[in-house]
């Protein structure tokens, strides 16, 4: 880097130059003339005009910049500012990591620090804090029978007691009931009459006339079976068992464990319900009556029910009857009735669902076929 400046003696332009040797020795910058001497002549010389023309400069540029004490003090100022950042930086860090490896430490020994007494108090003092208790200081629990586990639920003051496995002496009863169960309906498919099949089935007393008009019109004698499967204990009170046919078809008997022994319940096996199906759908009647029926969502609309932004339409099977006809019921889409309809079927994983339905037909039905459901009873086909 070079700079000039004018002569303070005769007003000529220097240039000033700073020059080092190799061995790295600083040299102060030079005077130096802009132009060559010219030889006084004899005679009085006259004042010479200045010349201003730039002249080069002997050495390297980047040198001369490089030595300049101004860039110098620049770089060193440079070098201490990022010295200074990176020490910051340093320090920054190492404060953060402190307090996470102080802190487990502090929380795993501060009970014990704060029941330390310090130096300068007594003994006598010091008071332990007492624990929060785990079980509020109710009344005693009540006590229970060696081996049951006993809890009580978030938020509830009552005790409830887990359900224990069976023992394997229960799991012998239990084989013990499925059987006698399944030797007691093998009776009742083979009995050659209604008569003595009435005497296998429970409630004989309400279900006897029952039977005897159900098969005043469907035929009469053994029911023709090919084995007993799938046996299973739905309750205490109750156990079902899959018949299969000769045909191929299946069908569920519920059996009770009475206090006499197992019985057959009948209702539920044939789905025989207050009147014959076939009656029912010849006469339309209007008047309500009690049916069990297969239901599952159907999408059927005419006539009356024609109109589905209102109404809910499922279909109803009877099987009380070898080729039944299949109907239609109805329901209003924003009632009760077809909320329940509709959680039943959701709840369930099979695709048709076993229902105690009340039906009626509506006042001059123009088919047999679509009927009004007037109440749901329940859902299954065995009645406590």
């Amino acid at each position: 880097m070079t700079r000039s400046r004018p002569c303070p003696e005769c007003g000529q332009m220097v240039m000033l130059q700073m020059a080092e040797k190799t061995t790295k020795t600083k040299r102060r910058a030079l005077l130096m003339g802009q132009n060559e001497p010219v030889a006084a002549p004899a005679a009085a010389p006259a004042r010479m005009e200045p010349s201003h023309e730039p002249q080069p400069l002997p050495g390297d540029a980047f040198e001369r910049m490089r030595m300049d004490p101004e860039i110098q003090l620049f770089r060193k100022r440079l070098l201490i500012g990022a010295a200074v950042v990176g020490v910051i930086v340093m320090i920054l860090v190492v404060w953060s990591m402190i307090p996470s490896a102080a802190g487990p430490k502090k929380s795993a020994g501060s009970q014990q620090a704060d029941n330390v007494p310090s130096p300068g108090v007594k003994e006598e003092a010091v008071v332990a804090r007492p624990l929060p208790a785990v079980v509020p200081p109710d009344a005693p629990l009540p006590q229970v029978n060696s081996g049951n586990l006993v809890f009580r639920a978030p938020g509830s003051e009552n005790l409830k007691t887990a359900t224990a496995l069976p023992a394997p002496s229960d799991v012998g009863n239990n084989l013990a009931k499925l059987a006698a169960a399944e030797e007691v309906l093998s009776k009742f498919l083979k009995s050659p009459s209604w008569k003595e099949r009435a005497l296998l089935v429970r409630d004989r007393v309400r279900v006897a006339p029952l039977m005897s008009i159900y098969y005043s019109k469907n035929a009469d004698g053994p029911i023709a079976y090919d084995s007993i499967v799938e046996a299973a204990e739905r309750s205490p009170k109750f156990s079902e068992h899959v018949v299969v046919f000769e045909g191929g078809g299946r069908r569920v008997a519920a059996i009770e464990h009475s206090a006499s022994g197992p019985l057959v319940d009948w209702e539920s096996f044939v789905g025989a319900g207050e009147m014959a199906w076939s009656d029912f759908l010849d006469r339309k009647q209007a008047a309500p009556a009690l049916f069990r029926v297969l239901v599952s969502p159907a999408g059927h609309f005419e006539n009356q029910f024609g109109d589905p932004a209102v109404l809910n339409c499922y279909s109803l099977r009877n099987i009380s009857e070898p080729g039944a006809k299949v109907v239609y019921g109805y329901a209003e889409k924003s009632g009760a009735l077809a909320k329940e309809l509709d959680l039943r079927l959701q709840q369930s994983p099979d695709a048709t669902v076993p229902m105690i339905l009340k039906l009626k037909f509506p006042a001059d039905a123009p088919v047999d076929f679509q009927v009004w459901i007037h109440q749901f009873v329940q859902s299954g086909w065995v009645t406590p």
